[in-house]
């Protein structure tokens, strides 16, 4: 039996004063899957995974999600939301007391998300000297610093290393496997198609391409989350 959506998109519209720039776009995404979003530029990528993230709100259509605790909803904005005087270690320990972590819990948390990004030898630096890798890694680390079920990224991996971007990728996947629902937005089709479940076309703010992508079928990781 197929499983209920966390998200549900219902002919939503988005218009920046005369201009529509999303819609009419309706989509399900449920758990565990992947959906790859592609396009050009001013596609409406970006602004579909704000409404998702609920920085801003659709001017029609309906959004339906699941009903979202703190720390449920991760989001990667292009531009890391990160702060750059801050340490890596300072950095994730902010955005896990802002969902309301603390204690024991707040510090095995940060310190398994760090080691999971590989950065536990430079969690005490000052992100201001991190690469551009590093940095997105970071970034995503503190997107999961929740019990997160619906996962937003949008363009996560651009000025990443080739390590760091495999890195990502292979934590992204994991967390689906979990029952996490993600879209991953991305113009590196390869990353896409390695990545995703299925693969949506926007372009000038429609759906104007579906397609699913077969995967061979893999083993579910265990290893537990503090």
């Amino acid at each position: 039996m197929m499983q209920e959506p966390l998200i549900s998109f219902e002919n939503i519209e988005k218009h920046y004063g005369s201009a529509r720039v999303l819609g009419p776009l309706s989509l399900d995404v449920r758990p565990g899957e992947i959906v790859g979003m592609v396009g050009d530029n001013g596609a409406g990528k970006s602004t579909l995974l704000r409404i998702a993230a609920g920085v801003e709100s659709p001017d029609r259509g309906e959004v339906r999600c699941f009903r979202a605790a703190p720390g449920e909803i991760g989001y990667v904005p292009q531009e890391p939301a990160l702060y750059q005087s801050l340490t890596g270690m300072q950095n994730v320990r902010y955005w896990a007391s802002a969902i309301g972590l603390h204690g024991r819990r707040l510090r095995l948390r940060s310190k398994y998300l760090l080691e999971k990004v590989r950065l536990t030898e430079k969690a005490n630096k000052a992100v201001s000297g991190y690469s551009g890798g590093m940095k997105r890694r970071l970034n995503l680390a503190c997107a999961l610093v929740g019990d997160v079920r619906l996962l937003l990224l949008d363009e996560p991996t651009v000025g990443a290393d080739r390590p760091s971007v495999e890195l990502m990728l292979a934590a992204i996947k994991e967390h689906a496997q979990r029952g996490c629902a993600v879209i991953f937005v991305s113009h590196h089709r390869d990353e896409i198609l390695s990545i995703a479940d299925r693969i949506i076309t926007l372009d000038k703010g429609v759906i104007a391409g579906e397609r699913q992508v077969e995967k061979p079928s893999a083993a579910p990781k265990t290893d537990e989350q503090p």
